[in-house]
């Protein structure tokens, strides 16, 4: 991919902060201008959660420090006990604020991501020691990089959320238009964002609709052309070359807009 392709762009990240770090940084590595303002924060799931997939899992693969926190407050002893046994299963974190808090919960981490992103993460596991089975323990708004992957790869994984996501109180789209009067584009990671987005946008909604957005997956297009947004493109995957690829889409239908106000 070449590198001076997205020279000068500029992007709105709508992701939990952690999350969206690593999209963040490999956009700034080619040459684009990035604002992260997160639209959902997380805290521990309210209903009742599944824990058979947690159980029969050879490998808890975690790809936030924030989840791993509510996982480990909301375990069932039966589970919990089982941490203290030879059976125990492996540990894998996406990066090392992740990896940090599995440590704090006393375990050790077998498989450690560079932090660049769960597609990352998957082939750190892929090239690692044998497991037989593996569940991704995230939230609501957690996308399906790591369960697709790891399935994919040949490593059964199921899918286990024990955070929701609500949307951040205080998100102030009019900073969006103080920082620049447009933008190469938004992307959105759920349909959540966008719904987060358009109800907290106020007089600013048509404006933000103008802006061409790039949507993770196929329901958070639906949400997109639903909330009205003009210009819609969608990542062929969730890794960092999806993202990357949905980007120069945009670039290359000719929106780049002005540099960021000082």
């Amino acid at each position: 991919m070449d590198s001076s392709e997205l020279q000068g762009s500029s992007w709105i990240l709508t992701r939990p902060a952690e999350r969206s770090a690593p999209w963040a940084k490999f956009l700034e590595n080619h040459g684009a201008q990035v604002h992260c303002d997160p639209v959902l924060q997380l805290s521990p799931f309210k209903g009742e959660i599944d824990w058979e997939p947690v159980g029969s899992a050879s490998m808890w693969v975690f790809s936030s420090a924030t989840t791993v926190r509510h996982f480990f407050s909301l375990l069932p002893d039966s589970l919990s006990s089982s941490l203290n046994t030879e059976e125990k299963p492996l540990f894998a974190a996406v990066g090392q604020a992740t990896a940090e808090a599995i440590r704090v919960a006393g375990q050790s981490v077998t498989c450690q991501g560079p932090g660049t992103g769960a597609d990352d993460l998957v082939r750190v596991i892929l090239s690692g020691p044998k497991v037989d089975s593996a569940v991704h323990v995230t939230s609501d708004a957690g996308l399906p990089v790591i369960q697709q992957g790891l399935t994919d790869g040949g490593i059964p994984c199921e899918r286990v959320e024990v955070s929701e996501s609500t949307r951040v109180p205080d998100l102030d789209i009019s900073r969006w238009k103080n920082l620049r009067e447009n933008w190469s584009g938004i992307v959105y990671s759920s349909p959540a964002t966008v719904e987060g987005v358009l109800a907290q946008s106020g007089p600013l909604a048509d404006w933000v609709r103008a802006i061409p957005g790039i949507a993770v997956g196929v329901r958070t297009a639906e949400a997109m052309q639903s909330a009205g947004i003009l210009q819609r493109h969608v990542a062929a995957s969730a890794d960092l070359e999806g993202i990357y690829e949905a980007c120069v889409s945009v670039i290359s239908a000719g929106n780049m807009g002005p540099n960021l106000k000082d």
